[in-house]
């Protein structure tokens, strides 16, 4: 490459380069002329010097600027750069030959099999088939016996007997018997009496068939409660130690099938016997008798249930008899993510001569919207709950002798939730309701000796209300060793004539968790909340605001070997002394031990 100076005095040093072709295209002089050729060849140098001519020409404006400081300046710039010469990339055909045949040739092929044994050097021995082995069943003891106290001289006992595991039958036998000796602090801080106990025979059998099962029991139990609560507020009322204690006989035997094939009927039968008798001479008998057949279709099953109940009283204070029949025809639909159900109850009450008929919708529908984790149900629909003696008196055990009670009719029951799982572990149901109810029972205090008005029997007020209610269930079962259980409920009443629901809670809550330690130690837990509720004070006008309470019990079993445990239950932990009914405070702290042996 040449290069030549230009120098002026007033002026920058600009320097212009000539492009010479290397030395040995000289020798040899071609004419460029061609555009192609230039671009290969020359296109670089080219944009070079239009980038040097950009550069010196920013140079001389700058430096012309500056000639009023500088009277002579003197640059001189030289740029040497060897020749690159570049080779373009070839144009490449893509393009493959296709040559077209249209003579197709089908060939023919002629085979013969010969059929021949296959000699063999070896004889195959046979292999037995492969069984997949049961998994052993647990061993079963036939039964234990189980002793306890407690430190207000609380007994416990129990014996428990069963025959050995057999496919077709099954029998046994138990015996509880538990109480309670000691004395009750009231408000007025007086130490009552307040024995109890309870003691409970039941004998069953069960035998299997085909597709068949039939089963009956025999029991009898004894229950003695005493009215250890009084009005405190009158100075003048005198305590007693009046007693009242339960007899019951009862019998039971169910017959059933169950076949899921549509070419058979199911059916059922049950007869039911029970005979109650009190301290006061009040009597109560039950019969019960009940059957039903359904069918299995392609995708429902039909069915009728048919049941007859009947109860006669006699007693000094009451000689009421009731009958009810009640005839519900069903039907219930299947599908791979629904159910629905459809039927009625028809019933017809016949009570102390009053006689009635009901007719109730039966009607309820799910969907699995999501693989049994979201389950959306509603249901509709009716029922008459029967009120007898024997129910009222195993619910609260301080009711007057001889009480008679009207049947509560649940005119309308409508009620939708969701339910199902978080996962395999955790499972929910969260459901309201609505129902709207005649002749709902409530409790309220009343004296039976007017010259000694202790106020600790309780009557029943009657009255139609519409119930609202909300309930919550949650099941965490992580391992077959550890399970919590909580369920609640919400309660709100709309009365008709009385004031308030006598004794209903605005809510009630329970808790347990359980907890197995290596099979060594077994613990449980039971939270117990319940909602402030409103009673009637003995002057029968002004209303009393119970408040709400929280109990707790705490259990432990520790097993010695796999026949011997011991057993250790601490009840009402939190000691307090809540009133269960109006005007009988329940028990303070108290604990049972004791030790349990199978045989």
């Amino acid at each position: 490459m040449q290069s030549r100076k230009y120098t002026n005095k007033h002026t920058p040093h600009v320097e212009v380069c000539r492009l010479a072709a290397p030395y040995h295209l000289a020798k040899k002089p071609t004419i460029l002329n061609t555009h192609k050729h230039i671009k290969q060849h020359f296109a670089p140098n080219i944009l070079l010097a239009g980038t040097l001519a950009f550069i010196f020409t920013t140079n001389l404006l700058v430096g012309n600027k500056a000639v009023a400081q500088e009277t002579s300046l003197k640059k001189e710039v030289m740029v040497v750069r060897p020749y690159e010469p570049s080779i373009s990339d070839a144009f490449k055909i893509n393009q493959l030959p296709k040559i077209e045949d249209t003579i197709r040739v089908t060939p023919n092929f002629t085979y013969s099999i010969v059929q021949r044994p296959a000699v063999t050097a070896f004889t195959p021995s046979p292999i037995s088939a492969a069984r997949m082995m049961a998994e052993p069943l647990k061993d079963l003891s036939k039964g234990y016996i189980k002793l306890g106290m407690g430190n207000a001289v609380l007994p416990v006992a129990e014996v428990y007997f069963m025959s050995k595991r057999n496919p077709d039958f099954m029998y046994g036998a138990w015996v509880q018997y538990r109480s309670k000796i000691g004395k009750v602090k009231l408000e007025n801080s007086k130490k009552v009496d307040a024995s109890s106990s309870t003691a409970d025979i039941q004998i069953f059998g069960k035998r299997m068939f085909a597709n068949k099962i039939l089963q009956g029991d025999l029991g009898y139990s004894n229950n003695a409660r005493t009215y250890y609560g009084y009005n405190i507020l009158d100075s003048l009322t005198s305590p007693t130690s009046d007693k009242q204690r339960v007899n019951r006989v009862n019998a039971n035997l169910n017959f059933n099938t169950s076949r899921k094939d549509s070419a058979h009927f199911n059916y059922n039968a049950l007869a039911s016997f029970e005979h109650l008798g009190d301290k006061f001479d009040m009597q109560e008998n039950r019969i019960t008798g009940l059957g039903g057949f359904n069918k299995y279709l392609k995708q429902e099953q039909l069915g009728v249930d048919i049941s007859f109940t009947h109860y006669s009283r006699s007693s000094q204070f009451d000689m009421q008899k009731n009958s009810i029949l009640n005839i519900s025809p069903w039907i219930h639909f299947f599908g791979k993510q629904w159910r629905a159900v459809a039927g009625l109850y028809m019933v017809y009450d016949a009570n102390s001569g009053i006689n009635n008929t009901f007719i109730y919708p039966r009607a309820m529908l799910s969907y699995d919207v999501v693989s049994h984790y979201v389950i959306p149900y509603i249901e509709f629909g009716g029922y008459l709950e029967e009120n007898s003696y024997s129910k009222l008196i195993r619910e609260n055990p301080w009711i007057t002798p001889g009480i008679s009670a009207w049947n509560t009719t649940h005119k309308l029951v409508m009620t939708g939730g969701v339910k199902g799982k978080f996962s395999a572990k955790v499972s929910y149901n969260v459901q309201a309701s609505y129902s709207i109810v005649d002749s709902l029972y409530f409790y309220t205090n009343i004296s039976i000796n007017p010259a000694n008005p202790l106020y600790n029997r309780f009557n029943l007020d009657f009255d139609n209300v519409e119930l609202t209610k909300i309930l919550g269930e949650l099941t965490i079962a992580p391992s077959e060793r550890f399970s919590v259980l909580i369920h609640t409920e919400y309660f709100s009443y709309k009365m008709n004539e009385l004031a308030h629901p006598w004794h209903k809670p605005d809510y009630n809550t329970y808790a347990e968790l359980r907890y197995n330690l290596r099979d060594k130690i077994y613990t449980s837990i039971q939270l117990f909340a319940v909602g402030k509720r409103w009673v009637l004070s003995p002057d029968g006008v002004s209303p009393v605001r119970l408040k709400g309470y929280v109990d707790a019990n705490l259990g432990f079993d520790y097993n010695f070997n796999n026949r011997l445990y011991a057993f250790l239950n601490l009840n009402n932990i939190t000691s307090s002394r809540y009133q269960e009914w109006y005007l009988y405070p329940v028990q303070g702290f108290n604990l049972q031990a004791g030790l349990s042996y199978k045989f």
